[in-house]
This record gives C-alpha cells, sequence and structure tokens, in this order.
C-alpha cells in the first residue's frame, strides 16, 4: 500500500514539475517576445503585431459509460486515466431523469437569454417551442410531425378615470360632478403557423383597420405535385380570372379548391363575397351611379311625426303637392336625446333632466281617407292612441294638438290634471306619478332621462308644414328621442312640451322649515316633453307609428341634381303568373276593385310620385319620371328618396 501510494505521488510530482518548466520555458519566450516587439516599436512607429491568447486544454475529462454487465450508467472525471473523484453510479431511470434535468436547464436558459435580447438571432427567432405529434397518421396527412407557430404583434390597453366637475348655479349639485371611466384598448395581432410542411395558417387582426376585410384569417393546404388535390384554401379566399369576359372577386370569404386531371386544371369556389364591384361614369364633374333598394330598407330612427296628428293628415297634405295642403306653421322647437358624449357644457346649457310622455298634447283622432284626391272623408274608424275614454280628452276628434288637449297638460300638474308633483323630481318619478284611472309604465308610456343632451340647429331639420323632423344622426335602440315644439295655426297659437326657458328652473332652493331653519331644502326639475321615441322598441305602442317608414336613404349618393335622375319601382312576383292583384279590404268592407287600366299604368303613378312634367306643373297622367321636387318627394342635400304617403307599400 505504501509502494502504490509513493508511485501515485512520485506520478504526480513529475507531471507537476512537467508543466512548472513549461509554464517557465513559455514565460521566458513570451518575455523575449516582448523585448523584440519594444525594438520593433521602436523602428517601426505606431505598428502593434497583436496578442495571441490559447485556451488551457480541457485535461479532465467527464463521461458517462454504460456497463451492459451490472445495467448501470457510471459517472466519472478523468485525468490521464485515474479518477479524481469517487465514481456516480445510476440505474438507466436514474440516468433518464438526469439527463432530462440538464435538457430542461439548457432549455430554460436559453430561452432566457433570446427574451433579455443576448441570444443568437436563431434563438430569438425560436422563442415559442415546436410541438411535435407522435401520430404516423398525421404525419401521412401534412407531410411531418411538426407544429411551429410564430405570432407577432402588440397589444395596448390604456385606462383612465375623468372627473368633471361644473360650477354652473342652474344645474343641481349632484349634476355638478361627473365621474367616468376611460378605457381604450388597441390590438395588432398576425399569426403565421405551419403544421407539417403542407398546411399554412395565417391569420391578422387590427382594431384600427380602415375596411372589415382588412382583418383576414387563411387556411392553405398544398399537398404534393402528384396529387390529384393540389390546393384546399379555406377562409379570406380570392378568385382572380384573366379574361375580360368573366371578371373574377376579390374579399371572398369560404372555400377554394384546385384539382389537376393530367393537363387539365379545375378549380372551384363556394364562399360569400364581402365586396362590391361599381361602375362609376363622371360626367361634368358629376358621378352617374345606379342603386337598387327593397320596400323594407327605409332609413328607419331618424325621421319623427310630431304628432299623431301630422301623421294623420300628411297624405291629405300631400295629395295636391307641390301644393302643401296645411295651415300649420312651426316656430319653434327644442329636440332632446339620451346624452351619450357624458359631458355637461355649462356655456350652451344644453343638458336637463326630463320626462318625456307619449300621449302628451294628443286628441281624439279620425281616419283621414282620400277620395278621389279632391276632400277628405271622414269614417268611424278609429286610430286614436289612447283609451282611456271621453273623461282624458278635453277638445274634440282631429284637434291640432296642444298641451291642454289631454288632462296630462303640465300646467295642471297637481292639481286638475292626472299628473302628481311627484313628476317634476326625477328621482321620485314611478308608475305611481300618473293619477287616476291612467295605468302608466316605464319604456311605453313614459321614459325619464337625466342629463339629456339638447340637439343643436346643425344637428337636425324639420318641416314646418308638414310637421316631421329629420336627425343628421341615427339613434340606437335604446336612445329616447323627445320634443317640445309650438307652432300656429293662421292666428292661434298651439305648445307641446316645455322649453327650457318656459320658468321651469333646473334647480329650486326651498325656504328652511321648522325641522331645519338653518338648512335650506335643494331640489331638481325636470322638463315635461313630448317621447317620440322610447328606449324600448313594441311595434304595438302609437310611439312606434310615429317614426317615417316613407323615407329611403340612396346608398352614398349626396348633392343630387334633377338633370339626369331616374327613380323607377318595380313590382316583382317569384310566382308563374305576375301581375298585381287585388287587395283585400278593411274589416266590414269590401275591397276596392281594381281601375280598368292597372295593366297599363306605372307605378309610380300608383304611388303618387308622378303627377308633374319637368318643371313641376300638374300634368294629367304625369310625364312616366318621377317627380323631382325638393324638400317633398327628394332631399338632394342628403339623397333621400321621400313617398307622398306615409304608408306607401302598406302595412
Amino acid at each position: 500500500m505504501r509502494t502504490d501510494y509513493s508511485n501515485e505521488f512520485y506520478i504526480k510530482l513529475k507531471y507537476t514539475l512537467s508543466a512548472f518548466l513549461l509554464l517557465l520555458s513559455v514565460g521566458m519566450q513570451a518575455q523575449v517576445t516582448e523585448e523584440e516587439e519594444e525594438a520593433a516599436r521602436d523602428t517601426i512607429k505606431g505598428y502593434n503585431p497583436g496578442k495571441v491568447e490559447l485556451a488551457n486544454p480541457r485535461s479532465i475529462v467527464e463521461a458517462y459509460e454504460y456497463d451492459p454487465v451490472t445495467n448501470r450508467y457510471i459517472y466519472t472525471k478523468n485525468f490521464e486515466g485515474f479518477n479524481i473523484t469517487y465514481p456516480l453510479i445510476l440505474t438507466p431511470e436514474q440516468y433518464d431523469e438526469l439527463v432530462l434535468r440538464e435538457n430542461m436547464r439548457e432549455y430554460y436558459q436559453e430561452k432566457s437569454r433570446a427574451v433579455d435580447g443576448k441570444g443568437s438571432e436563431e434563438e430569438q427567432r425560436n422563442l415559442l417551442p415546436r410541438y411535435y405529434v407522435n401520430s404516423r397518421f398525421f404525419e401521412t396527412i401534412f407531410g411531418s410531425n411538426t407544429i411551429d407557430i410564430k405570432p407577432t404583434g402588440s397589444v395596448e390597453i390604456d385606462l383612465g378615470v375623468r372627473y368633471t366637475k361644473q360650477d354652473n348655479p342652474s344645474l343641481s349639485p349632484r349634476n355638478r360632478r361627473t365621474f367616468t371611466f376611460d378605457f381604450d384598448q388597441r390590438i395588432s395581432m398576425s399569426l403565421q403557423g405551419k403544421v407539417g410542411t403542407r398546411l399554412n395558417v395565417t391569420a391578422n387582426y387590427d382594431t384600427e383597420s380602415t375596411f372589415a376585410f382588412q382583418n383576414l384569417i387563411k387556411l392553405e393546404y398544398t399537398p404534393t405535385e402528384d396529387d390529384i388535390l393540389q390546393k384546399i384554401e379555406v377562409g379570406n379566399v380570392s378568385f382572380p380570372l384573366s379574361n375580360s369576359l368573366v371578371r373574377g372577386a376579390q374579399s371572398l370569404f369560404g372555400v377554394k379548391m384546385q384539382l389537376q386531371f393530367g393537363k387539365t386544371t379545375f378549380t372551384g369556389i363556394f364562399s360569400e363575397q364581402k365586396s362590391q364591384t361599381k361602375t362609376v361614369t363622371a360626367e361634368g364633374g358629376g358621378t352617374v351611379q345606379d342603386f337598387e333598394i327593397f320596400a323594407l330598407d327605409y332609413d328607419n330612427d331618424r325621421h319623427f311625426f310630431l304628432s299623431q296628428y301630422f301623421r294623420n293628415r300628411y297624405d291629405f297634405s300631400m295629395r295636391n303637392y307641390p301644393l302643401i295642403d296645411s295651415r300649420v306653421q312651426i316656430t319653434r322647437i327644442e329636440v332632446w336625446v339620451t346624452n351619450r358624449q357624458n359631458r355637461i357644457n355649462a356655456q350652451e346649457n344644453n343638458s336637463r333632466n326630463i320626462i318625456a310622455i307619449q300621449d302628451l298634447g294628443e286628441g281624439p283622432l279620425t281616419k283621414l281617407s282620400i277620395v278621389d284626391n279632391q276632400s277628405p272623408d271622414i269614417t268611424d274608424e278609429a286610430v286614436g292612441f289612447a283609451n282611456f275614454g271621453p273623461a282624458f280628452f278635453n277638445v274634440n276628434a282631429n284637434s291640432p294638438p296642444d298641451n291642454g288637449n289631454n288632462k296630462l297638460d303640465p300646467e295642471t300638474i297637481g292639481t286638475t290634471g292626472w299628473l302628481s308633483n311627484d313628476i317634476r323630481q326625477i328621482v321620485t318619478v314611478s308608475d305611481a306619478a300618473f293619477i287616476n284611472p291612467l295605468d302608466a309604465d316605464e319604456g311605453r308610456d313614459y321614459s325619464k332621462l337625466e342629463n339629456a343632451r339638447k340637439l343643436t340647429a346643425n344637428e337636425y331639420k324639420y318641416h314646418a308644414q308638414l310637421g316631421y323632423i329629420s336627425l343628421s344622426q341615427r339613434l340606437q335602440n335604446d336612445e329616447v328621442l323627445a320634443v317640445a315644439y309650438q307652432y300656429t295655426i293662421g292666428d292661434q297659437v298651439y305648445q307641446v312640451g316645455e322649453f327650457g326657458t318656459d320658468g321651469v328652473d333646473a334647480t329650486v332652493v326651498n325656504n328652511p322649515t321648522e325641522e331645519n331653519p338653518n338648512q335650506a331644502n335643494v331640489s331638481t326639475q325636470s322638463l315635461v316633453l313630448k317621447m317620440l321615441k322610447s328606449n324600448l322598441v313594441n311595434i304595438n305602442e302609437p310611439v312606434w307609428d310615429l317614426m317615417m317608414k316613407n323615407i329611403y336613404q340612396i346608398p352614398g349618393a349626396y348633392q343630387l341634381e334633377q338633370e339626369d335622375f331616374r327613380f323607377n319601382i318595380l313590382y316583382t312576383d317569384p310566382s308563374p303568373l305576375n301581375y298585381i292583384t287585388q287587395a283585400p279590404g278593411p274589416p266590414h268592407h269590401p275591397a276596392a276593385p281594381l281601375p280598368e287600366d292597372v295593366a297599363d299604368t306605372p307605378l309610380l303613378r300608383v304611388f303618387n310620385v308622378d303627377r308633374l312634367n319637368y318643371t313641376n306643373d300638374p300634368q294629367v297622367g304625369g310625364d312616366g319620371f318621377f317627380d323631382f321636387v325638393p324638400g317633398l318627394t327628394i332631399d338632394p342635400e342628403f339623397g333621400r328618396v321621400i313617398f307622398t304617403t306615409v304608408k306607401p307599400f302598406g302595412e
């Protein structure tokens, strides 16, 4: 044993001395080299040969060896064939676990370097792992068993709080402060994926894109070139054609397939077209364009009659256009809508609490029918909005709308009217505020709005004689529209609703009471207005009839001119026999017979939009062209067609 240890010590000492002599010789050579370099610098100015550094050779070898006899893995550290540590003996399971840990440690270190920007370009490009599917069937279909996904883009979210305080004495203390949240998000993402070698996935999504078709998703499957099935595309596809007889289409969403039989190629597509092809002809600085509108595509939630009275007389007033048979002249109007802007403009004072009532200013009505386009005929068919009996109304049938027509008069609140004092404060308004036999429901008979916004003059326009308004912006389904207006018929002045300057203050300060002599009572007051649209849509309610259904918006048309403007009405019937049939009559009334010359009558005359010539002078039988009368049959500024009857296409 002593001899073995002495031999081992002798061998180590031998190698130590050899290494020391080797380092000494290298140091002497380095010293000589430095002296030569110094001499060279003296002779040649500015020359530096540099320095070469070599890494020390790795003398200790670490390795795993497998012993098939014992079925073990042996881990050793050798120096010149000698073990410098005790060997580590592992079972196959322990060896697999150890290798897995080392690989995982190296993998996460690589991803950490890539995230910090310290890794190589290849490591930064492969931040997401590559997935593998252990399936022969999967590999047969897609060409390999790998799935590679590379997403790029950004997601930004802005969160904020907005607090506004307006020291406006005309507003209630509660309405002077507003507290709202400001939330905004921007997403710009793109995804490129590859399943095997044959399926490619492409997806783009951007919340700030100009057009909807810019957000696309596409799956493209491309087999080998020897297969009959050459390509399958699913999602946003295109179908371009090189010939001039049949034009291709872009921005399609569906399925596209390409097949090849020898030298014959077949391409089929089943998709939905999300784009339109239009041909525009420019003449004299303007554009000529064709359009097509269906009867159900009226301009909804934008045009409203101010009262059932004006709706009932519309057909009669327009029967002899361009002359309007109406003595009404609207002189003043205020329009209030749901406040979506969440702000209060103290300078214009255009924010108030309002109570919109459906039946305000209405009286009993009887239907007016036109007989031979000459005189009205009062029938017994009632089209009134309310069925409360004679006690509710204060006037006779077909009286002009006015606040005093029924028991909802704002001037009789809390006295002889059927409205209690609770109607003034929005916090106390409920169904119980309508007293006596009235059975009121919020959303049907009335709506209350806190901080409703008054529209400016450029946000709407109204027809002073026919009694309807047109909004510049279409209302949403849950928005409320209410008005107050004043008009004259001869020397009589009528008013429906309350104006903001009629003496109804937004804030009322009451005198101190005996219980609280040092504290004044501050309360808010709401304006009582005529409701034209409720936040709940119900086609069975009278307020639904106030929305006009005889105005149609021409798509993309503005500043229309009478020259070269053509408008036709076409009737198509899917039945084999295409002709106009006799319409059924009302209950207990026979149907009106068809005229003898109905087959030769243009539909423009049937719908009463062709009774004038080109210069808008009356002509018997019309001239066969649409009567272009600004303000009555056409709105040239906004490109709208207006029919001369309330229900041009019936119920």
